[in-house]
Formats: structure tokens, C-alpha cells, sequence
């Protein structure tokens, strides 16, 4: 006798934020949820984000290619599958910026939100004759890097993977049609000054965010908090 198929599974829509692409959607199941559970108790991050990014194939309809994603996609499309999944409301530990005691405060996830300025210009210019044309750092980098380079080295990786052109007064140079090596040398040739112009644009990156107000229940402060991140949100 063959047992009975449980939840036919409703599909949701979301709109990616960096590409405006329209996506449907499942809630995430047991089997799915009992590999994320481990995967966050574990306390390794790469173990979690890969954990995230399985969950996400599992469910997303259409074929999406996560990897070229930018990572604040990844995180607003994890969210909301979240939400769908175990409930629309979530509770994180927050301490209080006056006494540092810890506070549960529950929040809608549906509002999260992500703000992605279409007229901010990614082009940085370097000299009067060479910019830089940027991309948002794409989500396979995070996958492949967590946890093996210092600050150092991951920060300056994430730059120059984060190059999509260079610009000279005659030409586009497209970073897929030089080495990685050579793009490295680039950026190791700039000034500290320079260097850092391409660093506040990584520095100023869409995020998934939510303001937390509370009043401390033990010293009754009133606390407003950013949230930003996935991190904040698990």
C-alpha cells in the first residue's frame, strides 16, 4: 500500500533585487529544513551557506544560476523562502546599547527589505584618462572563500573580483579578457587612495536590512538597531 504524497507545495513570487528577474518559488520541506538546522548549529559558515545555497535550488522553479548572483540576492531570495516555510515572524537576541542585556525581539521577515540605487553610477574614476567599471561581488566567491583567507586577502580578492572593466581614454578592457593575475598586478599598482575609492564602493553594497525599536526589559532603554545581513537574521 503505497502511502499518501503530502503538500502539493504553493508556489510564491519574488522579485530578484539586482537584476529586477521575476522568480516563483516553494516553501522549503523537512528534509530541507533538517539539513539547514544542522548546517547553523554546526557554527561553521561555510557549512551554512552551502546549506542555504542546496535549499535554494531545491526550491526556486526556474533555473537560476545562484553563483552569478550578487550575495545580497542570495540572502533577500533565502528570506522570503523562509518566511514562506516556518512563519512570516522570527526572533533574534538583541543587547541593549545601555546595559548589553539581552532582548527577544520579534519581527516580520516579509519587511525586510533590499534598496538597490539603479542611478548610483559603478564607475570609479581613478585618474583623469583610467576608471574602473564595478560589479557587485557575485555569490560563488563567497561560496568558494568563506573561511580561507585572513581579512587582508579576501578584501583585496573581493576587489578584484569585483572588476567588470577597465577604461581607459581609447578602450574598454573587459576583466574576462585578461588574467586574474593581471588584474591582480592592477590593483596592487594603485595608490592607497585609489585603492580605497574602490573599496567604499564594495563598502556602500545594497544589504538586506530592518530597523529594530525596543524598549530594554531591564534597564528600559529604547534601543533602535540596525539589522543587516544574513547573519543578523538567523
Amino acid at each position: 500500500m503505497a502511502l499518501p504524497k503530502m503538500n502539493s507545495s504553493p508556489k510564491y513570487e519574488l522579485t530578484i533585487p539586482s537584476t529586477g528577474q521575476h522568480i516563483t518559488y516553494r516553501p522549503y520541506l523537512v528534509k530541507e529544513e533538517k539539513v539547514l538546522m544542522i548546517a547553523f548549529e554546526s557554527g561553521d559558515v561555510k557549512q551554512a551557506v552551502r546549506a542555504i545555497s542546496d535549499t535554494l535550488d531545491a526550491c526556486i522553479t526556474e533555473d537560476v544560476n545562484l553563483s552569478t548572483l550578487a550575495t545580497f540576492d542570495v540572502e533577500y531570495i533565502f528570506t522570503q523562502i523562509r518566511s514562506k516555510s516556518v512563519g512570516e515572524k522570527a526572533t533574534v537576541l538583541l543587547a541593549c546599547t545601555n546595559c548589553e542585556t539581552k532582548n527577544e525581539y520579534e519581527f516580520d521577515i516579509s519587511s525586510i527589505e533590499v534598496n538597490v540605487d539603479s542611478e548610483k553610477s559603478n564607475v570609479i574614476e581613478l585618474t583623469e584618462g583610467v576608471s574602473v567599471e564595478m560589479q557587485y561581488p557575485q555569490f560563488s566567491k563567497v561560496l568558494n572563500d568563506i573561511g580561507d583567507k585572513n581579512g587582508v586577502e579576501d578584501g583585496f580578492d573581493t576587489v578584484v573580483s569585483s572588476i567588470k572593466a577597465i577604461l581607459t581614454e581609447d578602450e574598454r578592457i573587459s576583466a574576462v579578457d585578461v588574467t586574474v593575475e593581471e588584474l591582480k598586478e592592477f590593483v596592487e599598482s594603485l595608490t592607497t587612495e585609489q585603492f580605497s575609492k574602490l573599496l567604499d564602493f564594495l563598502k556602500a553594497l545594497p544589504q538586506i536590512k530592518h530597523d529594530a525599536t525596543y524598549d530594554c526589559i531591564s534597564c528600559g532603554t529604547n534601543n533602535t538597531q540596525r539589522l543587516a545581513g544574513l547573519r543578523d537574521f538567523l
